[in-house]
């Protein structure tokens, strides 16, 4: 098994593109959201991104030409790509320990900040016990929306969805949304 496959999974998982670099710079592997970053930040035809990894020397090339700081692949950094009316797309390079001199080499990391990684309510209900209704409003409460804006998207009355977000609390143990938030997001490596 090629080094690094799980690893990309798991990113995968986490709504982050994950690349395998060689020690010439050749991309050996790479995960679905990669492709799709890919794609989307650089605007490639379809032929481009079904022949990755064998285009993937020119799609990096391309991708770290619009970064404002250099990209060093034999060091672990990292680089914004600023993108007009959106937040940056990060890229982190981690070299990986080698044992020789060809092969893989550094894993880069893609991270969208204007996208959220997914978290399947499943999860949350298997994990604390949270009723199917406590897990969506979770889930849309970790994308962003308001108690108020739930209620109204979910035909429930606020004091409902109130409720519903302090039961939520005492099985979760949280105290507050952010830290709700922040716990509904960490799961998101789960399937």
């Amino acid at each position: 098994m090629l080094i690094g496959l799980p690893l990309l999974e798991t990113l995968n998982r986490m709504g982050c593109g994950g690349l395998i670099l060689t020690t010439d710079g050749e991309v050996s592997a790479l995960n679905e959201r990669a492709r799709v970053l890919l794609q989307r930040e650089l605007d490639l035809p379809e032929e481009i991104v079904t022949a990755l990894p064998e285009t993937g020397r020119a799609v990096m090339k391309a991708l770290l030409s619009r970064a404002e700081t250099r990209f060093r692949l034999d060091a672990e950094s990292w680089v914004q790509l600023s993108r007009p009316g959106q937040r940056a797309l990060v890229l982190q390079a981690m070299p990986l320990p080698q044992a020789g001199l060809a092969g893989p080499h550094t894993v880069v990391i893609l991270i969208d900040l204007d996208e959220l990684p997914p978290v399947r309510p499943a999860t949350l209900e298997a994990m604390f016990g949270l009723t199917p209704a406590e897990a969506r409003l979770a889930v849309l409460l970790t994308c962003g929306a308001t108690p108020s804006e739930v209620a109204r998207s979910q035909g429930l009355s606020v004091a409902t969805v109130r409720s519903q977000l302090g039961a939520i609390f005492v099985k979760t143990r949280t105290r507050r949304q952010s830290e709700l938030v922040a716990l509904v997001a960490r799961l998101s490596i789960l399937p």
